[in-house]
Order: C-alpha cells, then structure tokens, then sequence
C-alpha cells in the first residue's frame, strides 16, 4: 500500500506532469495540462484529485502551469512554489484562474512535508521568472526532478550520491537542434545557459556521477522536433557504456514519453 508510484502524464513542450504517490494519496509536480487531461489520467490509475496533497511548480512556463489556477481554485489543492515564481503565475496571461487561498510559498532551499513526502525546491538556471528542482524523499526513496535547465548546478551535484530516482532533462541532440529548422535566435536561447539540457550534457553528468544505488533514471522533456526518445537514450547509455554501467542491468535509462507514459511501482 505504501510502495512508491510514479506516473508521468505529460513530459514536453505540449505540457508537464509528473505523479508521485501510493494507494492513498500524493503530489504533482507542474500541471502543464488541461485540469480534464490530467483528471481523467490520474483516474486511469486509481487516482481522484481528493488523494492530490500539494502541487509543487518549477516555474511559470504555460507548459508547466497550464491548469495550475483550476486546480488550486476550484479542487482546492495547494500550489507550492517560490514567491517570484507566484508573482510569475499571477501575471501569467494563460492563467484566466487566479491562485488565493490555495497559493504556498516553498522558497529555494527550503523544505515541507506533504503527503507523506519531503519535498525540497532547489535553483536551476532556466529563463523563467524564477526556477526550481525538487529533492523528494519517500520512505527509503531519494528523487531528483530537473527539468528545463541550462547547466547542471551545484545543488543536483549535491543531491546525486543520495539519490536512487533520477528524473533529468534531455532536452535535444545538438546535430538535429543545429540543422534543423529553428531561427537562430531559439536556437541560441535553448543552447544557452538558461536553455535546455542536451543528450551529451545529461549522458556526461549521469554518467559520471552514477552510483550503485542509483537504479532508475528517467530522461524528461525530449524535443518533438531536435530529438526522439531512442536516440535520447542511446546517447546517454553510450556515455555508461564508457564507464563499463551496463544499462538495464546496473541501472535503467528509460525517455519519457511526451504524452502519458506507464505507471511505475517501486
């Protein structure tokens, strides 16, 4: 009853939501869908929105707090997130739902407990009004969730020798981001500091700071146009290879699926 289920409902530009629960209840990170898309998800796995304690927000891109306002407001789930990103969110024009009484305040650095879950936000340098990660931690469970960042940072260096769950932006394959169709200037904002996390640069970090007790990774927030899930993870498993990790025996690299991929029990 306790075991620890993950379930990702979107994962991409077109929206975000990632699950994190057992059979009584559990938080969301991000809510980059329609409230009715991430409902009828989470129902399709036993989940009702009563069972939803917190939503935590990595920033205010409109794919990552679509619905956050209807969620908030009318099924009264509380919004945790730092006070600039809130101020970001208030002052969003894809917001028509305003955040009051459900609004929280997780500042960077900071932690809460929720639902069973210890929840800590931690900066990452993307161009939203304001940035964060989370460290979870379930019952013997440590989580790392880093989506939408330029670089790897301090913090998720700090936080890798703990971890057992990784969930980490691979974002583009340089070549296809390079040759393909983008105007120079997205192109340059995506390979920028503030951008996204290539395939290399994810393989390179995780590959190099894997450790025996880290078990699953998860590559999130693929580009539909600059990549595609297999060879997302070949070029990270390529990095693992090198280092003699054996992917699917000494850990598993699995790509997220833009739209909802299979529920997972730990």
């Amino acid at each position: 009853m306790d075991k620890l289920r993950f379930f990702s409902i979107g994962s991409g530009s077109s929206g975000n939501c990632y699950y994190f629960g057992n059979l009584l209840q559990g938080i969301l990170i991000d809510a980059g869908l329609s409230s009715r898309t991430i409902r009828r998800e989470l129902k399709q796995i036993g989940v009702d929105f009563s069972q939803i304690m917190g939503i935590f927000v990595t920033h205010d891109h409109q794919d990552h707090i679509k619905s956050i306002g209807t969620l908030g407001e009318k099924f009264h789930i509380p919004v945790y997130a730092t006070a600039k990103t809130h101020d970001g969110i208030d002052h969003s024009y894809g917001i028509t739902q305003k955040l009051s009484g459900s609004k929280r305040f997780l500042e960077n650095g900071n932690n809460v407990d929720v639902g069973g879950f210890n929840v800590t936000s931690f900066p990452v340098s993307h161009d939203g009004t304001d940035n964060g990660g989370f460290f979870i931690k379930y019952r013997n469970h440590r989580i790392i969730v880093a989506t939408d960042l330029g670089y790897v940072n301090e913090p998720i260096y700090e936080y890798m020798p703990e971890s057992d769950i990784v969930i980490l932006e691979a974002n583009y394959d340089f070549e296809m981001l390079n040759n393909g169709s983008y105007p120079s200037y997205l192109k340059q904002r995506i390979l920028s500091n503030t951008g996204h996390l290539g395939n290399q640069e994810a393989g390179i970090f995780l590959s190099e700071n894997w450790h025996p007790e880290l078990k699953h990774i998860y590559l999130c927030h693929l580009s539909n146009d600059n990549n595609h899930p297999e060879l997302a993870k070949k070029t990270v498993e390529m990095y693992f290879t090198d280092k003699g990790i054996r992917s699917g025996l000494d850990v598993d690299i699995i790509p997220l699926k833009r739209s909802v991929s299979d529920l997972v029990v730990f």
